[in-house]
């Protein structure tokens, strides 16, 4: 029996999580109720502990777990263990690190969008719509590209790691404390820089829930740094998909005082944005993203280079999920993903922000003794 305890055990926490996961598919307004907010305590709680050291504590562990495993394997060698014995312990222990982040973190898949906790709806758009996001989102990065100061080499001197990632939550406050969304209301430890990071190609960097760390690539560019910030901020907030976490940050960065997030946040969205709108095959959004990329300016031009070299189209690929159905022309329905890509997001933002509020009529206020208003023909002292 003593050979099969570490496959038991393993079985008894795989279950565990499969019974989480199940819950959390059955019951996704109960989870959506309490669950998140949960996260974010207890992530909170587990940031502040290891915020005090700067290096990320979570590598540390994965190492010295290696560690312990091959010394354990040196050991079952020279003890002559059973080997069914010890792999019986490495499932019980990998499943234990599993049933801990479904139980922490991974169960917000089931929770809300992001969309539903900040009021936006995500409907339909048309080319056309998603042209005049391209154009906003460009022509707000071109002004701002145009205010940054620039080293030798032309990129942003928007200053060090460590200063961004202190004015990275200034970012995430404003929509908390003045735009009142409660669903940024997690844990604002600054960033770290991410170690191993040739490891993490196409990514911005790694949020671990177990330790609350969010960990950016120091190497990515300089211009992208302060939206990378803020998406691994987002996630460690339980911003569970790549498209909710990189809207976060469009948001978080928009709303931040300094002009280097603002920058990154508006470059990124215009990023996103003219990504689509060229691989839509149509001749309408191929001559749409063709004048948008022309009216780049030449700071804008550079910043993006140097993501696309960095990134290739990676990041932009894995946020837009899913190219829509070709459309016949500008103004046929189209949506990138069945669940909300970056894009949707974005252009369904533009769409309810700006374009909406200019086909509201303006509401009248009521006067009693307006005749346009009330008939007063029957009032005798009714002023004539």
């Amino acid at each position: 029996m003593k050979y099969w305890r570490g496959y038991l055990v393993a079985a008894i926490l795989a279950a565990i999580t499969w019974a989480l996961v199940q819950f959390a598919q059955a019951h996704s307004i109960l989870v959506d109720m309490v669950y998140p907010y949960m996260t974010r305590l207890i992530v909170t709680s587990m940031a502040e502990w290891t915020g005090g050291v700067a290096f990320c504590v979570w590598q540390v562990l994965l190492v010295g777990m290696v560690l312990a495993g091959i010394a354990t394997i040196v050991l079952m060698i020279w003890r002559k263990w059973s080997f069914v014995q010890w792999l019986g312990w490495v499932l019980a222990a990998i499943s234990c690190v599993v049933m801990l982040y479904t139980g922490l973190y991974g169960l917000n898949k089931y929770a809300s969008p992001l969309a539903d906790d900040v009021c936006l709806e995500i409907t339909d758009y048309t080319v056309s719509e998603l042209n005049e996001a391209t154009l906003y989102f460009r022509d707000k990065a071109n002004a701002l590209a145009l205010e940054l100061p620039r080293d030798s080499k032309g990129n942003p001197d928007i200053g060090e790691f460590e200063e961004l990632a202190e004015k990275a939550k200034n970012g995430f406050e404003v929509l908390t404390y003045e735009r009142a969304l409660s669903v940024f209301s997690g844990s604002t430890v600054p960033v770290k820089k991410l170690g191993w990071g040739i490891f993490y190609g196409g990514k911005f960097g790694a949020t671990v829930a177990l330790t609350g760390e969010a960990a950016v690539n120091p190497k990515i560019p300089k211009a992208v740094l302060p939206f990378a910030m803020c998406n691994e901020m987002a996630r460690r907030m339980s911003m569970y998909s790549d498209a909710d976490a990189a809207f976060a940050a469009f948001l978080a960065g928009m709303e931040n005082p300094s002009k280097a997030f603002q920058y990154s946040a508006y470059m990124m969205a215009y990023n996103y944005c003219y990504t689509a709108l060229q691989e839509i095959p149509t001749s309408a959004a191929q001559a749409s993203a063709k004048a948008a990329d022309a009216g780049v300016n030449e700071k804008l031009r550079t910043d993006l280079k140097s993501y696309e070299k960095f990134f290739g189209k990676a990041v932009a690929e894995n946020n837009r999920a899913e190219i829509p159905e070709a459309a016949k022309d500008e103004n046929s329905p189209i949506r990138f993903s069945e669940y909300s890509s970056v894009v949707d997001l974005l252009t369904n933002w533009y769409i309810q922000t700006y374009i909406v509020p200019q086909h509201v009529e303006e509401e009248v206020p009521f006067n009693p003794l307006d005749p346009n208003q009330v008939d007063l023909s029957g009032l005798v002292n009714a002023k004539k």
